[in-house]
């Protein structure tokens, strides 16, 4: 039994794998000339769901460093696309957000994953939705608690 359990485990990373790799294909052909690389982009996606975060939080939900983060703010910052804003009760505290004429942008990059989903599910029928969706929550669920002592939030890969 712990072979097989073995042999599953291997198959699920090798599908999440290829799930986020093609994914990832999918969005920067969407996104091609736009001129934001996929670091960008997933940044622009955490500011839009969650206005006003700050450095910290963002490196913990994109699980890079703090120091990359902060080199992908500047470099978007510096196109106009984020705004940095100092916490008026502590100065050292900088919330990020994205630049208003950005917004739309960002709504449209996350309705645009949203329908390439929702295209994919339209092909499964409704028993294979709901397992695949009560397998995937089961999944979350168990890594959430196994995570929960390390002190960051997972990240919402939207």
């Amino acid at each position: 039994m712990e072979q097989e359990l073995v042999q599953q485990a291997e198959q699920l990373k090798d599908l999440i794998r290829t799930l986020n790799r093609k994914f990832r294909q999918y969005m920067m052909a969407q996104t091609a000339g736009c001129g934001l690389t996929v670091p960008q982009l997933h940044l622009m996606q955490e500011l839009f769901q969650n206005p006003g975060i700050t450095l910290g939080e963002l490196s913990v939900r994109l699980g890079l460093a703090k120091s990359t983060v902060s080199g992908i703010v500047d470099r978007l910052e510096k196109q106009g696309k984020v705004i940095r804003r100092r916490n008026d009760n502590d100065r050292r505290v900088v919330h990020i957000d994205l630049a208003p004429q950005v917004m739309e942008f960002s709504q449209n990059l996350s309705f645009m994953r949203t329908n390439y989903l929702a295209g994919l599910l339209a092909s499964m029928n409704e028993a294979e939705i709901n397992g695949l969706l009560v397998g995937l929550d089961r999944l979350n669920q168990f890594m959430v608690q196994e995570t929960d002592g390390f002190g960051s939030a997972e990240p919402d890969l939207d």
